[in-house]
């Protein structure tokens, strides 16, 4: 029923999507806001900026929840465990960070990209999928232990997405370029056309 947008105005504003009315505005970043992402359960909303701020908002209110140091770089990208329970964080200081949303507090971190992660995303089993600036996608347990590593964009990896039982990843590049992956076999990598012809074209 809400959505949440931010950028280089540095605020956070949360929009009524049946009215598209204004129903917040959240100020507390100090420098453009990269990332933001709802938990599952809508309890809380995370953001993070371009001067390694990351916060965490009661969605409801809009009051604020926790401040989280640790990153030394720009804030990419968010996403939530399934249980709402952990938050991960992906910087271009080039580590993943997990979060415990109960206490506030970090329970890992680990070198995941040289240059930077991009990108940052779970699994419904609890897995976790990175892109970063050395143009790989990664496959990680809940430990923070790779599990796969995944090669062929040409350029550095901006996003990447996985499917809920983590048997297959796809990654974009800065080239446009879009790849398919089985988990457990990264040499099956294949393109996908990221704009390919219509379908009256084809015939």
């Amino acid at each position: 029923q809400k959505i949440a947008i931010a950028g280089p105005q540095k605020i956070v504003r949360v929009f009524d999507t049946s009215t598209g009315e204004l129903v917040r505005e959240m100020k507390k970043h100090t420098d453009w806001v990269f990332a933001l992402r709802y938990s599952p359960d809508g309890v809380l909303l995370a953001t993070g900026d371009r001067s390694n701020g990351l916060i965490v908002w009661e969605a409801e209110t809009g009051r604020l929840y926790s401040e989280l140091t640790g990153h030394t770089g720009e804030v990419r990208s968010l996403d939530f465990r399934s249980d709402s329970n952990v938050l991960a964080s992906g910087s271009l200081d080039g580590t993943i960070r997990l979060w415990d949303m109960n206490e506030s507090k970090e329970i890992k971190s680990w070198p995941a990209h040289g240059g930077g992660v991009n990108s940052v995303i779970f699994a419904q089993n609890g897995f976790l999928a990175s892109a970063g600036r050395d143009a790989r996608i990664k496959l990680w347990n809940g430990n923070g232990e790779l599990q796969n590593e995944f090669a062929g964009l040409s350029e550095a990896a901006l996003e990447v997405a996985i499917t809920g039982d983590a048997a297959q990843l796809a990654g974009g590049d800065w080239n446009g370029q879009v790849q398919l992956w089985p988990a457990a076999d990264p040499a099956q990598g294949k393109l996908i056309s990221a704009n390919p012809p219509s379908i009256a074209q084809r015939l």
